[in-house]
């Protein structure tokens, strides 16, 4: 599938997980979120917050694979949208890493799916040196204006799934099968929801290295009119329902509706910097109410908000 994203390029956010084998018999796991803003700049909290990386997210944990639990979980924040400042209240994106390490939703969702997988194709020991990778997946969703004023969103999940293997190996001695899924989102903006949507999958394996792409019209076709406003979660997987062949593609339609709220910031910069600055803006642009931690209803950017400053987009 020809992943045909036209339009101006606003903003991509890129996701990946990678699980290597420990020494101890214990998997490492690392997962890593990146937001990565394309044009403008946004007169948000008190701030001038500039393009570039907005969000840069890295969290770190052990796994036991025969029990598939997730444990000694760290997590690291080097860029955040929100430092600490006086508007708001001290407060910025760092504050709520018990509840970040908590979810890590597509960590868990992968490392589920990885094991299974694993002990499918190589048994229950599969005997990987220390430092072998057992599996690697990315998700990139890239967010675009179109001519015609909509967002499209274009999403890639890539998973590696590596064979066990020599320390010295030809590349394809490590090559266990993959996994590849691209979609193509056209958002209705007036209904806040999925216009049209394309969606493709292709698992490659030493048995059928060159296999064909396969057409998901089945679960495309029930996504347009789907509101992407708080309960898409629970409507992308009804969609879905229970089938785990299709546990990759749901987590990666999961990733739309967070990339498309970074998405927005940089929708249509043009005028912003003016109007804010005629009208005296503080808080300035902000996100749906509890959108995400620092937009929480009842908290100091919502209390901080002045008549000047606009509706929330």
């Amino acid at each position: 599938m020809h992943l045909d994203l036209r339009g101006h390029p606003l903003h991509t956010r890129s996701l990946s997980v990678t699980l290597t084998q420990r020494a101890d018999g214990r998997l490492d796991a690392h997962a890593e979120v990146v937001d990565l803003r394309k044009r403008g700049f946004v007169p948000v909290a008190g701030e001038l917050q500039p393009s570039g990386v907005v969000h840069h997210m890295l969290l770190d944990g052990e796994i036991d694979p025969r029990t598939a639990v997730l444990d000694a979980i760290a997590l690291r924040q080097p860029s955040v949208a929100f430092e600490a400042t006086a508007v708001t209240g001290g407060e910025s994106c760092r504050d709520p890493a018990d509840r970040i390490q908590g979810l890590g939703h597509l960590l868990g969702s992968t490392v589920a799916w990885a094991l299974a997988r694993d002990r499918e194709r190589f048994g229950e020991q599969p005997g990987r040196r220390p430092g072998e990778r057992v599996l690697r997946r990315d998700v990139v969703v890239d967010g675009a204006e179109s001519d015609d004023r909509n967002i499209l969103l274009g999403l890639q999940l890539t998973e590696l799934h590596y064979a066990p293997a020599p320390a010295i190996a030809r590349p394809m001695d490590r090559f266990g099968a993959s996994l590849e899924i691209r979609g193509l989102a056209t958002v209705d903006l007036g209904r806040y929801a999925f216009g049209p949507v394309q969606l493709a999958e292709r698992w490659r394996t030493t048995a059928d290295p060159n296999a064909a792409w396969r057409d998901r019209a089945d679960v495309a076709a029930r996504l347009p009119g789907v509101s992407l406003m708080r309960g898409v979660s629970t409507a992308l997987r009804e969609c879905l329902g229970e089938s785990p062949a299709d546990r990759p593609l749901q987590d990666g339609l999961l990733m739309l509706a967070p990339t498309l709220i970074q998405v927005f910031a940089a929708l249509s910069p043009d005028g912003w910097s003016e109007r804010a600055l005629r009208e005296g803006w503080l808080v300035g642009l902000g996100g749906q109410p509890d959108s995400c931690w620092m937009w929480r209803r009842g908290g100091p950017l919502e209390s901080a908000r002045r008549p000047e400053d606009p509706n929330v987009h």
